[in-house]
């Protein structure tokens, strides 16, 4: 087997508008048969999940996308894709000695502050992922004010290592316990937590319980009732601790 980043195509810009945009835009540049990772030093428009906005400091945060080979994955295994992808981005920060906790769904946290997040996409065809698109914000040698950083490890080199990474968690088999792990690794999981329903700005608690394949929240009411939920339609505002989500 070749080495995991040699099947990988590296596209690095000193800006853009979005590496997720880009490489939307450009299907022209993407390895015909691996895996292409695009970067960029900072983005005029980054994007984050449902819409929000992404913000770095130029220069100074990790700016990647990766754009799988062609793919046939099954609809139930895509958000067990993006959990794999997340565990394996927490696994490589805590191997640089960076003890990171994951937030449902999208969001990588240190000390109580948001460190990074993730952006997945998907083309689809008959039911099937035919493509999959894996972005990933993090903030290394300085962070916007209120968030996270990372001490002590070098920016340099960074987005080989952690494309390679991933490309090698993702390129292998989705282990069963895949999802149990990642809800292992949550913030607030089985905890009594606080959240605002978005839809009517009533304040409640509920103690987040299981993780479905596609990616829906099981949280318990104080009733006892499992309530599902979805991303943004609640917002987490603690998660048993003093500290309140930013």
């Amino acid at each position: 087997m070749p080495a995991e980043n040699q099947l990988i195509k590296y596209l690095k810009f000193k800006e853009l508008d979005s590496t997720q945009s880009w490489a939307h835009a450009n299907p022209d540049s993407w390895n015909p048969q691996g895996w292409t990772a695009i970067t960029a030093g900072t983005q005029r428009q980054g994007r984050g999940s449902g819409g929000t906005a992404w913000h770095d400091v130029p220069g100074a945060s990790l700016l990647l996308t990766l754009v799988s080979p062609p793919l046939s994955w099954s609809a139930p295994w895509v958000f067990v894709r993006h959990a794999q992808a997340s565990l394996a981005i927490a696994e490589w920060l805590r191997a640089q000695g960076v003890s990171v906790r994951l937030k449902w769904p999208n969001d990588v946290y240190l000390n109580d502050r948001k460190l990074g997040g993730l952006l997945t996409e998907a083309y689809w065809n008959q039911g099937r992922c035919t493509r999959w698109f894996l972005g990933l914000g993090l903030n290394v040698a300085a962070a916007p004010e209120g968030a996270a950083h990372l001490d002590g490890v070098q920016i340099e080199g960074m987005a080989e290592a952690v494309s390679a990474h991933l490309v090698s968690a993702l390129n292998g088999p989705v282990e069963e316990d895949t999802l149990d792990r990642y809800a292992q690794n949550l913030l607030g999981w089985q905890r009594e937590c606080g959240f605002i329903d978005a839809a009517t700005g009533a304040a409640f608690r509920a103690t987040p319980r299981v993780i479905s394949p596609d990616g829906k929240l099981g949280i318990q009411l104080d009733s006892g009732a499992l309530r599902w939920v979805g991303h943004k339609e609640v917002i987490w505002t603690d998660w048993g601790a003093e500290n309140a989500v930013r």
